[in-house]
């Protein structure tokens, strides 16, 4: 737990590169992100002092964290989303792409599953598609 008083490190540490950002929630870095970017588009919000040359390269490198992040949650979202009963149609029309794309990057992802819970997925998807 922080201490009373102090920013978390997300807030405060100096990032150059991904492996520079701090764990933290994805909500936090998106927030650390708009500071960068507030300050690069002039924003006035004068607490948050003028731009300098860390923040495009600090708001590129969190953008780049960000990205991943999402990416590793999206297969666990797609199971979820098939466990809430939706159909391919459903889960292809949030993914912006199409149904056999988004049942091949599930069914490559949930290849990597315990045997238990790769059949759960694999009966899960065949019933969504029934539904599509």
């Amino acid at each position: 737990m922080p201490s009373e008083g102090r920013l978390p490190k997300i807030y405060t540490a100096p990032i150059a590169s991904p492996s520079d950002v701090p764990a933290a929630a994805i909500s936090s870095m998106i927030d650390r992100r708009g500071i960068h970017q507030a300050r690069l588009a002039d924003t006035v919000r004068p607490e948050l002092g003028p731009a300098t040359s860390a923040d495009p390269i600090s708001a590129l490198a969190l953008g780049v964290v960000i990205s991943r992040q999402l990416e590793r949650e999206q297969p666990h979202l797609v199971l979820h989303a098939l466990r809430q009963g939706s159909s391919w149609s459903e889960i292809a029309m949030a993914l912006d792409t199409t149904i056999a794309a988004a049942q091949a990057s599930f069914a490559e992802w949930s290849q990597q599953l315990p045997s238990a819970e790769r059949t759960m997925a694999r009966e899960l998807s065949t019933a969504a598609g029934a539904s599509s």
